[in-house]
């Protein structure tokens, strides 16, 4: 009977892992990153993985077209008030965070860009949404995350 048992789980652990797609797979890889990182965090007192998408969101200012520099002056208000927010991206080049901007903007988000200094870097988020409780957020950061592979963190709005 317990053979029986053991070779019925392993047939359905089989079929499950048969059953997955690449993008579950990925899904499933970068969910244990985050919870490694988390881990690492909460051990060493440290942020590792905001530091990590400011790392691989910084991107060279050259990848944008030269008619597509923004006028700085047209950036979206930033919300104020209470709330919370999704981060899709972190930059030090203001250029490349308003083409972000412009870049949601066309697929139907209200982005817009923050500013935070942070061991005397500036850094540009790009942010989308003002929502009033976190469900809405973790709702657009799945969508978010789903249509555009984007690396995503909610955070609160500044007041």
């Amino acid at each position: 009977m317990r053979i029986l048992m053991v070779l019925v789980t392993a047939v359905l652990t089989l079929a499950l892992l048969a059953g997955c797609s690449d993008k579950q797979k990925e899904a499933a890889e970068l969910e244990q990153e985050m919870r490694d990182l988390e881990a690492a965090d909460t051990a060493t007192g440290t942020d590792s993985a905001s530091d990590m998408t400011v790392q691989e969101s910084v991107a060279d200012a050259e990848a944008i077209p030269d008619e597509a520099q923004p006028d700085l002056l047209s950036m979206p208000p930033v919300p104020v008030g209470e709330g919370y927010t999704v981060q899709v991206a972190s930059c030090e080049d203001r250029n490349y965070a308003q083409h972000l901007v412009g870049v949601y903007a066309d697929r139907g988000y209200d982005a817009f860009v923050t500013t935070i200094t942070y061991e005397g870097q500036t850094y540009n988020r790009v942010r989308i949404g003002n929502f009033g409780v976190i469900s809405e957020a973790r709702a657009l950061e799945r969508e978010l995350q789903d249509k555009f592979s984007a690396t995503t963190w909610i955070d609160r709005l500044d007041q």
